[in-house]
């Protein structure tokens, strides 16, 4: 069997955007086997495609190719890059989409700026098609990433997103909005204090639970989801209905000491 190449994108599934990243991986090495983690990503939310990534592409098998195409720079100065761990590749725009990737496990950076590994005719527009999911398609076939373009150092951060720590509390943002309506913020379990009260905007929902059954049907509850993040919910309902008046990137999730 092949080697994996995974797409995170926000292209949808209507316009047929999404296919043809697969025809052209095919096209280059049809051995690939192509995975969707996901193409529902809201346009340009680089926030919420940094999550899913973050907490997804681990249970692939080592050698799979991660490649991330939310990329409302498109056609800009923005580089795209291909960063190389010890058990994976990933293929995106700097824009902070891979930022979550600890510097330890970094063992390389490039540029993807050889035209050798694109196709023929690059349109300014739809460099997912042109010049990301050719190069994923190459590595997959063992090109050197070094043979993409040069070496750099530094992957942009994810900017105005990740939690702000003060002596007594945490504040993050919204990242993900699951299609149950769960609100899942930028703050990760690690950063939780042992005994603690977490608000959204001015409604206190209580001290971190376990589960949905620790609260009554209907009820507000905060919990550590399956990807490590804290995550507000409503038991057999929506949270985000609840909260949905207020923009997402300007609701805030407190995390207080008790």
């Amino acid at each position: 069997m092949g080697p994996i190449i995974t797409l995170t994108t926000d292209f949808g599934l209507a316009d047929g955007y999404q296919a043809v990243l697969e025809g052209v991986i095919a096209g280059i090495n049809p051995e690939a086997r192509v995975v969707p983690i996901s193409h529902e990503i809201e346009p340009g939310d680089i926030p919420g495609a940094w999550y899913l990534l973050k907490t997804h592409y681990c249970y692939f098998p080592p050698g799979t190719i991660h490649v991330a195409i939310i990329d409302p720079g498109v056609g800009s100065r923005r580089r795209i890059i291909a960063v190389s761990t010890d058990r994976y590749q990933f293929i995106a725009p700097d824009n902070g989409l891979v930022s979550f990737i600890s510097d330890d496990d970094i063992i390389s950076i490039h540029t993807v700026t050889d035209r050798k590994y694109a196709l023929a005719d690059i349109s300014p527009v739809f460099h997912g098609r042109d010049i990301m999911a050719p190069a994923a398609a190459y590595l997959s076939r063992g090109v050197d990433p070094s043979c993409l373009g040069r070496a750099v150092t530094k992957i942009v951060g994810l900017a105005g997103t990740l939690p702000k720590y003060g002596e007594n509390s945490i504040a993050g943002r919204v990242v993900w909005i699951d299609r149950f309506g769960n609100i899942i913020s930028s703050i990760r379990h690690d950063d939780l204090f042992d005994k603690a009260v977490v608000r959204v905007g001015e409604t206190t929902i209580g001290p971190v639970r376990q589960t949905f059954s620790d609260v009554r049907r209907g009820e507000l509850l905060a919990y550590i989801g399956s990807g490590g993040h804290l995550e507000i919910a409503v038991r057999e309902g929506s949270a985000w209905e609840k909260f949905r008046s207020t923009d997402r990137e300007r609701l805030e999730i407190e995390v207080a000491r008790r």
